[in-house]
């Protein structure tokens, strides 16, 4: 077996493996958020926040760097396949490939405006 097969084997059973555990992490995501509204809907609550508060807070937390890591892998990942695919192409293919790419690529929004948005997804959940 070929060494470039070898590697398409593993970069199919690495995206296969990320796609599945990005998954799990958004139902992760939606179990929490649950969680949370049952909290807030408690008339316990405030017994909740004080002997679980640490938890309440910190599970959505880690849960939003859980989920920013696996996008930066998947990011890697995704940027692994396409370079392995680019090598296969003829160099007029890659070209004309990067010029649609380019052509259709978003604006990325700014660095600031996406870390303010994330800060603020879990913070109304948890009450401020």
């Amino acid at each position: 077996m070929s060494k470039d097969r070898i590697a398409g084997g593993l970069t199919v059973y690495l995206v296969e493996e990320l796609g599945d555990a990005r998954l799990r992490c958004n139902q992760l995501k939606q179990y929490i958020g649950d969680a949370i509204k049952m909290v807030e809907k408690s008339p316990h609550k405030d017994h909740f926040f004080e002997v679980a508060g640490h938890l309440i807070h910190g599970i959505p937390d880690t849960l939003l760097r859980l989920e920013k890591a696996l996008d930066a892998v998947s990011l890697a990942a995704s940027r692994m396949d396409y370079e392995e695919t680019k090598a296969t192409l003829r160099p007029e293919k890659v070209e004309e490939l990067e010029r649609v790419l380019q052509d259709v690529r978003l604006k990325q929004l700014s660095r600031s405006s996406m870390a303010d948005s994330v800060a603020k997804r879990f913070e109304g959940r948890r009450g401020g």
